[in-house]
This record gives C-alpha cells, structure tokens and sequence, in this order.
C-alpha cells in the first residue's frame, strides 16, 4: 500500500472529504489529492505527515514508514516488532 492510498483509506473510514481534511490540516486539497493519487514529485514533510496523522487519528510512525522518511539508523530498530512498540510507547509520552 502506497501513503497516498493509506491516506485515502483513513480519510474515507472517517467519512471525510478531501477539502474537509484538507482544512483540518491547513493544506490545500489539491495538494492532498495529489498526495492520495500518488500525483507529487516529491514525499510530504514530517510536519504535514505529523499534522495527517494526528487530523486522522492514524500511526505517524505508519505514514512515515509510507513515506520513506524514517531515517535509515530507525528504520532497523522499527522494522523489529519490539523497537516499533517501543517507538509507540514512547511516542505516547
């Protein structure tokens, strides 16, 4: 599964538009219709991918595997099911 699909999916289980999303995370809905469709040159920023999750009440961690924009020193240790639980708990902190 592509980010762009996850996105879409976790936005549809809401029930929300791209334009309603969009307002919630203060980016323009054609940016993420180009981020559903797989449509940019480039991977989202943290922040907005932050600002996705959170909007979505999805796994940052998740999105950001999606994205490739773990760096590669955490890619291993999440990559172990006992380092991604660790990353959660922490991240719950």
């Amino acid at each position: 599964m592509t980010l762009g699909e996850r996105i879409q999916q976790l936005r549809k289980q809401k029930k929300l538009t791209q334009r309603q999303l969009a307002e919630m995370v203060q980016i323009d809905f054609t940016y993420l219709s180009k981020i559903e469709n797989g449509r940019l040159d480039y991977t989202p920023s943290v922040k907005t991918l932050h600002q996705l999750a959170k909007a979505l009440e999805a796994d940052e961690l998740e999105l950001l595997e999606l994205a490739q924009k773990v760096p590669d020193p955490l890619a291993g240790i999440l990559a172990d099911k006992r380092g991604l639980q660790f990353f959660r708990k922490a991240s719950e902190i």
